[in-house]
């Protein structure tokens, strides 16, 4: 099976089902409390005909009564007069035996109205004929017919619903994921570093936004990318000079030794060796300190610690105190003022090892380092000087970027990697600070660093 697979909607199926579903669920409840609710008023109003029946027959006696004086000649004459559809009225005496009247039996057959029915009785008239009774039978039938219409309506009516419905869900779903379709078609032809990009067809909407993201997160991916390529060509450049240096001086040993050199020969060829082995191992460091930084990126820390930057910076003095004395340095230290800091320990000491080094390196020679680390302005401010040949306004843009190397520096020194700064530059990002290049009181380069104090 292909990594994407949209020839099956399974996404679009789950929401057709999903939307019919909760539809049908919607439908068959509102059916349900609709017909209830039906239910209840056709009782409602059938029990409110048969009252008003009951009470045209108690208004119709009342008004007769005066006429035909007696009880049963009243009601023998209302038998005859009123007829009621669907009704059945009787009329039962006191003692709860049933009247017939003269118009009833003379009926040649019973009155009969459709089946079920419901009998209900009401008091004919407390005053003019107290303890009789009207019975009223009428007709269940048209209640129940309409109902069963109705359920009828709702039995076929809601699936014929559900089925429109889903039909229309299914293609409107089908609609609304396209672009998800053609995302998921073009993310599967996107090779890495093909600058090839999502399609988006609203870049307001929900999908819209989403590809957005995927995009820039593609950009981000291409940049890191190129930048491992770039780093690990850079790296495998850098690299290569000084052992190719090592296996001309291995090459030159091999030849002297073949032809009897001495002992002070051999000697300076070691020395020599040792001091490039050095030099590759501190390139070494420096690359993966860089790919350190690189997996950690340029997120200021959330777990850094409170130290003192001037505490840290005086332990670090007397370890390059004795390259100084090597290389003829001077190293003053102008002032070390209280800066509380947020940070890693080892990051800060790190950053304060390259900026020494690159002062050593690059100042004039014997001539004067000076360091200072003071608070102004709510920052920690860090400053290393030198008296050397100071960084040329035109370098100081990329001075920090990997393996680059201005002309200046690579006259001073050769055997540079171009590393140092870069690392140290991350540092000061990690710490949620800045690092600038100026022209130095000293005459050479000033670097400054500022952080926030905490």
């Amino acid at each position: 099976m292909s990594p994407v697979d949209v020839s099956r909607p399974r996404i679009r199926l789950r929401f057709t089902v999903l939307y019919a579903a909760t539809l049908l669920l919607v439908l068959v409840s509102a059916a349900t409390v609709l017909r209830f609710a039906l239910r209840v008023t056709l009782q409602r109003e059938f029990e409110e005909s048969v009252r008003a029946s009951a009470g045209l027959v108690t208004q119709f006696f009342s008004t007769e009564v005066n006429e035909y004086r007696t009880i049963e000649a009243t009601l023998t004459h209302i038998s005859g007069e009123l007829v009621f559809e669907d009704r059945i009225i009787r009329y039962r005496h006191p003692d709860g035996t049933l009247f017939r009247s003269r118009a009833a039996a003379a009926r040649s057959a019973p009155m009969r109205i459709a089946t079920p029915m419901q009998s209900v009785r009401f008091p004919l008239n407390a005053d003019l004929a107290p303890g009789w009774q009207v019975e009223v039978d009428a007709s269940l039938a048209n209640m129940q017919a309409l109902q069963a219409r109705i359920d009828r309506w709702f039995l076929f009516g809601i699936p014929l619903l559900v089925l429109t419905a889903a039909v229309a869900g299914w293609w409107l779903t089908g609609r609304t994921l396209q672009p998800v379709g053609d995302m998921a078609a073009a993310a599967a032809r996107i090779a890495p570093a093909s600058g090839a990009r999502l399609p988006i067809s609203d870049p307001q909407d929900e999908l819209g936004r989403l590809g957005t993201r995927f995009n820039a997160l593609l950009d981000r991916l291409d940049g890191a990318l190129s930048q491992q390529r770039q780093f690990l060509a850079d790296a495998a450049h850098e690299l290569r000079t000084p052992i190719a240096r090592m296996r001309a001086r291995v090459e030159l040993a091999l030849l002297q030794s073949a032809e009897s050199a001495s002992v002070d020969e051999r000697s300076e060829i070691l020395h020599a060796l040792d001091g490039e082995l050095r030099a590759v191992t501190h390139q070494v460091d420096e690359l993966l300190q860089l790919a350190r930084a690189d997996a950690a990126g340029d997120e200021v820390m959330t777990n850094a610690t409170r130290l003192f930057l001037d505490d840290l910076v005086a332990d670090e003095i007397p370890r390059w105190q004795p390259q100084a004395q090597q290389l003829g340095v001077t190293l003053v230290v102008e002032s070390l003022e209280e800066t509380p800091v947020q940070g890693d320990a080892l990051l800060l000491s790190r950053l304060c090892g390259v900026l020494l080094d690159n002062a050593f390196r690059y100042g004039a020679a014997a001539g004067t380092v000076r360091l200072s680390v003071r608070a102004l302005d709510g920052r920690a401010l860090l400053t290393v000087e030198d008296d050397g040949p100071g960084v040329p306004p035109d370098d100081r843009g990329r001075v920090f970027d990997r393996f680059y190397r201005g002309e200046a520096a690579r006259h001073k020194r050769a055997d540079g990697s171009g590393l140092g700064l870069a690392i140290a530059a991350w540092i000061v990002r990690r710490h949620g600070g800045t690092i600038t290049v100026h022209d130095s009181a000293l005459g050479g380069a000033e670097f400054r660093v500022g952080m926030p104090l905490a």
